[in-house]
């Protein structure tokens, strides 16, 4: 299985990730068992997303002045919106897909530094409209920080958006080409593509519906703010 993936996305880093990912819709696996495992990996991801965020708010909180009673309030939700997406599936689907634990880990990491620059980059544009952010105002606009983080992860789902666009792109250019090598990249731009819209659909619910616990959460904030 793994040699599969490989030979279709590559090592590690982000082909790793959609190598695994891909192997929920392209029939890689292969039986009930397959199937099974396309669920284990698509909790991998969910889990990953979770813990992404996770990881982001603590250093938002640790290292830029997010507050804790707000840091604590995200992880909570995260949680239990994570908890809630997770499919059953069986010990040795979940034993299976540990091979690919390594590429998670890479993405989880990835993901969280990523959100907190965008979260960085959202703040230090809100404060006093000079593109140089105050620490200490933003520390006590817990909406700020919270429409930060929404908007982050909203814009991580559009980077995803127009990664499809570009495969899709990719793939008219070379359907229908001559030769092995046009139907070689139509085949890994397919494939790649198909793993792609995977992993934005499963982003999509676990980012939507944190972003709609964040959107309750603003008025909260406010009054504690």
């Amino acid at each position: 299985m793994g040699s599969a993936v490989s030979s279709v996305f590559g090592g590690g880093g982000s082909g790793g990730i959609l190598g695994a990912v891909g192997g929920i819709v392209g029939g890689i696996f292969g039986g009930p068992i397959g199937a099974m495992i396309g669920q284990a990996i698509g909790n991998m991801l969910q889990q990953a997303i979770g813990d992404a965020t996770k990881q982001a708010v603590d250093t938002l909180q640790k290292e830029h002045g997010m507050p804790k009673f707000l840091a604590d309030e995200v992880k909570t939700k995260v949680d239990g919106i994570i908890g809630g997406l997770q499919q059953p599936v069986s010990a040795d689907a979940s034993q299976a897909a540990q091979q690919f634990a390594p590429h998670f880990e890479e993405f989880k990491n990835d993901l969280a530094a990523s959100l907190v620059k965008m979260v960085k980059e959202q703040l230090e544009g809100q404060d006093d409209g000079n593109g140089k952010g105050s620490s200490s105002t933003r520390s006590t606009k817990g909406g700020s920080w919270l429409e930060a983080l929404a908007k982050a992860m909203g814009n991580t789902l559009g980077q995803k958006a127009a990664k499809m666009v570009e495969l899709g792109d990719k793939i008219a250019q070379t359907a229908g080409g001559e030769g092995k090598e046009a139907a070689k990249a139509n085949t890994e731009a397919t494939m790649e593509m198909q793993a792609t819209g995977q992993m934005f659909n499963l982003m999509q619910n676990a980012f939507s519906a944190a972003i709609k616990s964040i959107g309750e959460g603003l008025s909260q904030a406010a009054r504690k703010g």
